[in-house]
């Protein structure tokens, strides 16, 4: 789907829906869900004819004797890629390439899914995952997808209030071949009034887990910036809008600011619980139902049977545990989500321009290639990293929601630093660089104050300056005796939540 060039916003409302309408629904989806298998099994055909020929065979070999980091290979690896993107677009392997072939699969299903769904709404998803995979090397594979794997749905998007020409948007209900889907709207929701008053770009369809059931959702694509959300007894707005840099120092599990009239360090996601037991019970109980509903999959040893097809049985007891876990995990996600964005209402309370170090966070993730003996009992390192960490707290997250309010509000937004500049070694007052390992977490500044380090490193990034691709010293030297009140009160907070201090390291260094 071409891009737009004017502002976008979105607003999700809840569908309202009989049992016959959902039913009509899922079906449509699973047909979209065969449609989208179909096409990655062809052409996962047509990429392993052209891998099989020798020009591409002598450009990949060529890629892979090469290296990013060499500067004198960049140039020669581009010219290589794109030899190979021009041999890909002879066979028509290419997003506009996919809308062509899915001519041939969705006419099949033309009562359930018409062209504007199949062209711009399933074949765009069948390419993303295979540029994925091609060209940023997010995976070795591209998957097919499962039952109930297929979330949304969307058709081309024409000029008018209507939002598409297939999945059609009718004030009160949604429209989609005979189906009309009623909306559950608020009845003085002034900020939904705002919205629906602007012209519907696109619709898109959202199936979310529920408790017991699939819940149904409709969102709106419309033309301008989001409305500004307001009190409805004063009017005022309800998230107010700062002034000034903020610094954040952001972990996998915590985030320091520093502002001009505020200093903290708090836990990411905070009421995001640890479900892996949990997790860990219901994947025991599908193993055990699948056992005793395919008993002719495995071998007398518990492995899985090779060279035999397998059947896939399902019990309803199956299904409804599986239900339990997709529903355990979607609610973990809201959570987050909410959080974050409440968090990021508050860091715009304090300034408008954020300065934060650019992070490579799957490479946090990934375990350490390395083996290492530990000095202190001659024992191998764990090699597991910060991939719960991560996973849990989604700091990324924070960062792009953080992005995409200061975008919709035309604020200066948040910058990148580069972690080359190494905040959490410097020392503005001694002007020296000192390398502290991870389990250090309070620098011993030459004035005899101890500064926990994460909040001593937002307090450095919120004085960067982005001209001279350094730290402003003078203003460092002046904001400081007031970032160091502000730090002891978040120090003396943190004292009072003792499980808050520990997940966040700085317990143990407090007694």
């Amino acid at each position: 789907m071409k891009k737009s060039n004017t502002d976008t916003c979105c607003l999700t409302l809840p569908l309202k829906l009989e049992k016959w309408q959902e039913d009509r629904l899922a079906k449509r989806f699973e047909i979209a869900r065969q449609i989208y298998n179909t096409m990655v099994h062809a052409e996962l055909k047509k990429l392993r004819n052209i891998e099989n020929s020798q020009p591409y065979r002598q450009i990949q070999k060529q890629i892979e004797a090469l290296n990013w980091k060499n500067q004198n290979d960049k140039a020669r690896l581009k010219s290589l890629y794109n030899d190979r993107n021009k041999l890909l677009n002879t066979i028509g392997f290419s997003e506009y390439g996919f809308k062509a072939d899915i001519k041939y699969y969705y006419k099949h299903f033309n009562d359930n899914i018409g062209s504007s769904v199949a062209v711009h709404g399933i074949a765009p998803q069948v390419w993303a995952a295979f540029e994925k995979m091609l060209f940023h090397k997010e995976g070795k594979k591209v998957h097919y997808k499962k039952k109930d794997d297929i979330h949304s749905l969307h058709g081309y998007s024409v000029t008018g209030k209507s939002g598409g020409v297939e999945i059609i948007f009718r004030k009160t209900y949604i429209e989609w071949k005979g189906l009309k889907l009623p909306l559950k709207r608020s009845p003085d929701n002034a900020y939904e009034t705002e919205m629906l008053d602007r012209r519907v770009k696109y619709v898109r369809l959202l199936r979310k887990p529920g408790k017991r059931k699939d819940c149904w959702y409709v969102q709106l694509s419309l033309e301008g910036k989001p409305a500004i959300k307001r009190d409805p007894e004063s009017g005022e707005r309800r998230h107010s809008i700062g002034r000034g840099a903020v610094g954040l120092d952001i972990g996998p599990q915590t985030l320091a600011y520093s502002a001009c009239g505020a200093a903290d360090l708090v836990e990411l996601a905070d009421q995001v619980q640890n479900i892996e037991q949990m997790k860990r019970r219901l994947q025991r109980k599908l193993d055990r139902s699948r056992r005793a509903t395919n008993p002719d999959n495995y071998a007398d040893n518990g492995t899985i049977r090779r060279g035999v097809k397998l059947t896939h049985n399902k019990s309803n007891r199956y299904r409804r545990t599986q239900r339990e876990l997709r529903y355990l995990q979607h609610c973990q996600a809201e959570i987050r989500k909410r959080q974050h964005i409440e968090l990021a209402n508050h860091l715009l309370a304090l300034g408008d321009c954020f300065y934060v170090e650019d992070m490579a966070w799957p490479s946090l993730t990934h375990r350490a290639k390395e083996t290492a003996i530990s000095e202190k009992t001659g024992r191998m390192k764990r090699k597991k990293r910060f991939g719960k960490s991560v996973a849990n707290k989604a700091p990324a997250t924070l960062i792009g929601i953080l992005e995409q309010k200061c975008n919709s509000l035309g604020l200066p937004g948040v910058v990148k630093v580069p972690t080359s500049l190494r905040a959490s070694q410097y020392n503005h007052q001694s002007g020296e660089y000192t390398s502290k390992p991870l389990s250090q977490r309070w620098n011993n500044m030459p004035d005899g104050e101890r500064i926990q380090r994460d909040l001593y490193s937002a307090f450095l990034l919120q004085h960067y300056d982005p001209k001279a691709g350094n730290f402003d010293s003078a203003l460092l030297q002046q904001d400081y005796p007031q970032f160091v009140q502000y730090h002891h009160r978040a120090i003396q907070r943190l004292s009072t939540v003792p499980k808050t201090l520990s997940s966040m390291g700085i317990q143990r260094s407090l007694r």
